[in-house]
C-alpha cells in the first residue's frame, strides 16, 4: 500500500511538469516578440533539456535577431539530438549560408540529401552553396535536379541559374534557360546582358553589341553591360567606342582595373599622355599593382621619360618578379636609352628564364621590335633568344 502511495505522488508532479512545458512551448510558438519568445523557450529548455523543438525555435529566433553565434549553438544542439533528421541539417546549413560559410553549409545540405534525397529544396540550397564556393558545374547540376526541365523554372530561379551556366562555360544550357526566360515574358536588362554573353561566345560581335545596348537602354547604370560592350568594341578595333564605354564604367565605378583598361585603349590610340594619367590613377587606387607599374613604364617609355619608365619597370619586378614582360621592357629601355648591351641581355635572359616565349615580337616594329632597333638584326641577339 505504501509503494502505491509513493508511485502516485511521483506520477502527478511529472505529469504537471509535462503539461507546464507543453503550455510554455505553445505560448512561445505564438509569441510575436522575439526577445520574449526566447525567454519562454529558455524556460522550456530549463525544464526539459532534451526538448528539440524548443532549441530549434530558439535558434531561429536568435538568427532572426542577428545573434548568429547563439543560433549556431542551438542548431548544433538540435543536430546532436536528432542526427537522423534531414531537416535539422538543412536548417543549420541555411544558418551557415547567412555567415557565408558555404563549405560548412554544403556539408549540411549534402547530409540532408543523403537522409532524404526526394526533397527537392535540399538541392536548391546545395546549388547555392556550390555557387558560393565557385563550383559552378556542380551548382548547375543541383539546380537542374531542383527544377527538372528548365521550362519548369520560375523567373527568379532562371535569374539565379543563368549566371551559373555562364560561369561554368555551359553556353548551351544558358541558351535553353534564356529561351525559357523569354517565354515567361522577361524583358529585363539582365536578360539582354546574358544574351549578349552567349552571342559573344558564338563569335557574333554585332549581335552581342546589340544585346548589350538593349541592356543599357533598360538600365543606364548597368556597369557590367558597359564593360562587356567596351570589350567587344576593343576586340573589333573600335577604340573610340571602347573608350566611351570604359569611361562610363569609370564614372559609375572608379576602380583601378578600369583605369588600367582604359589606359590600354589610349595606348592603342597612341595617346600616351592620357594612358600615363590613367595608369597613375590606377596606382593611386591600388599602389601594389605590378601590372599598372609595367604599363605606366611602357607609356613613359613612349614619352621618352626614360628615368620614370625605368623606375616603373623595376617597381613592377620588385612587386612580382615572376612575370617576364617587365624584364623585356627593361631590356628594351636599356638599349634604346643607353645602348647598354650588357644590361639589355641580362634582362632578356631573366625574361627567358621566366618563360617568355613570344620571341618574334622582338623583331616586329609594330610590336616590341622598335625597342631593339638594329641590335635585333645581329646574330648575337638571336643567339641569346634561341640558345
Amino acid at each position: 500500500m505504501r509503494k502505491l502511495f509513493v508511485m502516485v505522488c511521483l506520477f502527478f508532479p511529472l505529469t504537471g511538469l509535462a503539461q507546464n512545458t507543453t503550455e510554455l512551448f505553445e505560448r512561445a510558438k505564438q509569441e510575436g516578440n522575439l526577445h520574449t519568445q526566447i525567454e519562454l523557450l529558455t524556460q522550456v529548455i530549463e525544464k526539459a533539456p532534451q526538448h528539440v523543438e524548443a532549441y530549434h525555435y530558439r535558434a531561429d529566433a536568435y538568427r532572426a535577431l542577428g545573434d548568429i553565434h547563439r543560433a549556431m549553438l542551438d542548431y548544433n544542439r538540435v543536430v546532436s539530438l536528432r542526427p537522423k533528421d534531414p531537416f535539422r541539417y538543412y536548417a543549420r546549413g541555411l544558418a551557415y549560408e547567412t555567415l557565408n560559410e558555404h563549405g560548412l553549409a554544403l556539408t549540411d545540405f549534402s547530409k540532408a540529401i543523403s537522409l532524404k534525397s526526394s526533397y527537392q529544396p535540399f538541392y536548391l540550397a546545395r546549388a547555392r552553396a556550390y555557387r558560393g564556393l565557385g563550383k559552378y558545374s556542380l551548382s548547375l547540376a543541383d539546380y537542374q535536379k531542383y527544377v527538372g526541365q528548365w521550362s519548369n523554372a520560375s523567373v527568379g530561379i532562371l535569374h539565379e541559374v543563368i549566371p551559373v551556366s555562364l560561369e561554368a562555360y555551359r553556353y548551351d544550357s544558358a541558351k535553353e534557360q534564356l529561351q525559357a526566360l523569354e517565354k515567361l515574358g522577361d524583358d529585363s536588362a539582365s536578360y539582354y546582358l546574358w544574351q549578349g554573353r552567349v552571342w559573344q561566345n558564338e563569335n557574333k560581335p554585332d549581335e552581342a553589341i546589340s544585346a548589350f545596348s538593349k541592356a543599357i537602354n533598360r538600365n543606364r547604370k548597368f556597369t557590367q553591360a558597359y564593360q562587356l560592350r567596351g570589350n567587344v568594341f576593343r576586340e573589333l578595333g573600335d577604340y573610340s567606342a571602347a573608350l566611351e564605354d570604359y569611361t562610363q564604367v569609370i564614372v559609375l565605378s572608379p576602380d583601378a582595373y578600369w583605369f588600367n583598361r582604359r589606359g590600354l585603349v589610349y595606348e592603342e590610340l597612341n595617346d600616351f599622355e592620357k594612358a600615363e594619367a590613367d595608369y597613375t590613377r590606377a596606382l593611386e587606387l591600388d599602389p601594389k599593382w605590378a601590372v599598372a607599374y609595367n604599363n605606366r613604364g611602357f607609356a613613359r617609355f613612349h614619352l621618352k621619360n626614360y628615368a620614370g619608365a625605368q623606375r616603373d619597370f623595376e617597381t613592377a619586378i620588385k612587386l612580382d618578379p615572376s612575370v617576364p614582360t617587365p624584364y623585356v621592357n627593361l631590356a628594351g629601355l636599356h638599349w634604346t636609352w643607353k645602348k647598354d648591351r650588357k644590361a639589355m641581355y641580362k634582362n632578356l635572359e631573366k625574361a627567358i628564364n621566366r618563360h617568355f616565349k613570344n620571341y618574334e615580337s622582338l623583331f616586329e616594329e609594330t610590336q616590341k621590335g622598335w625597342m631593339f632597333k638594329d641590335v635585333n638584326r645581329t646574330a648575337e641577339f638571336r643567339s641569346i633568344l634561341y640558345k
